[in-house]
């Protein structure tokens, strides 16, 4: 990042690359529960919910390349080693039930992890509004995405 941009930030860089490498864990992590629910479920309403999840799968995944491009911007480096993303992620990580048919708990685990990025972000948000803009768009349009798809798994989860 160049020497204004450097400037323009009044939040502690290290703080924020901190919140930043949690959230990109986070990313990579609900990146790779949906992406494995989707391969796993099977039974009534795995068909429907299949492609939600894989795309849902890959929103994540484009979540966690712009959180790698801030990250980078600020000159930190995203999470080089895998093994370490759950240490760092925040939210954490569920894997799918045992029984593949257990489309509900796939449903309630996606929400737990969807409203842990909820309270997340809009924590960010708050923290970075006035002492890093751009980070705070960064986790603003996060948020507002995250929120927009606890709605849509609240919405399956009510026609169970």
């Amino acid at each position: 990042m160049g020497r204004t941009g450097r400037e323009i930030v009044k939040a502690d860089i290290n703080e924020v690359l901190n919140d930043l490498l949690q959230a990109y864990a986070d990313e990579w992590l609900a990146h790779y529960q949906y992406w494995l629910a989707a391969q796993w479920i099977r039974g009534i309403d795995a068909d429907t919910l299949r492609p939600v999840l894989m795309k849902q799968s890959m929103d994540e995944l484009k979540h966690a390349e712009k959180l790698a491009q801030r990250i980078i911007q600020l000159g930190g480096r995203p999470v080089m080693d895998f093994a370490k993303l759950l240490a760092t992620s925040r939210c954490g990580y569920i894997a799918p039930p045992e029984d593949p048919t257990d489309i509900k708990r796939v449903i309630e685990d996606v929400l737990k992890s969807e409203q842990c990025a909820i309270r997340f972000y809009n924590q960010m948000v708050e923290k970075y509004r006035f002492t890093d803009v751009v980070t705070y768009e960064v986790f603003e349009e996060l948020l507002e995405d995250e929120v927009d798809d606890e709605e849509e798994w609240e919405r399956f989860l009510a026609k169970l």
